[in-house]
């Protein structure tokens, strides 16, 4: 029999992410970002073959771009 320890529960240092994530979003160029983002949400929808009559269901894991991609190919959003 194998024994597995797994490491103790280290509680993320959420202050230091936010600063992070600000300090990216702040050094960039949003354009490019958005323009990326829009890039990637319809390269998703056309690999997933999402066409007219398809279901979608937006779980919030993103900033809406693929749905939108989605809709804008004739699926339903739900």
């Amino acid at each position: 029999m194998n024994l597995v320890v797994a490491p103790p529960f280290v509680t993320p240092d959420f202050t230091a992410i936010k600063q992070r994530q600000q300090a990216t979003w702040a050094s960039g160029d949003f354009a490019v970002i958005g323009t990326t983002l829009q890039i990637v949400g319809e390269s998703l929808a056309e690999a997933a073959d999402v066409h007219a009559g398809s279901a979608v269901l937006d779980v919030a894991a993103g900033n809406g771009n693929a749905t939108l991609a989605a809709a804008r190919r004739g699926a339903s959003p739900m």
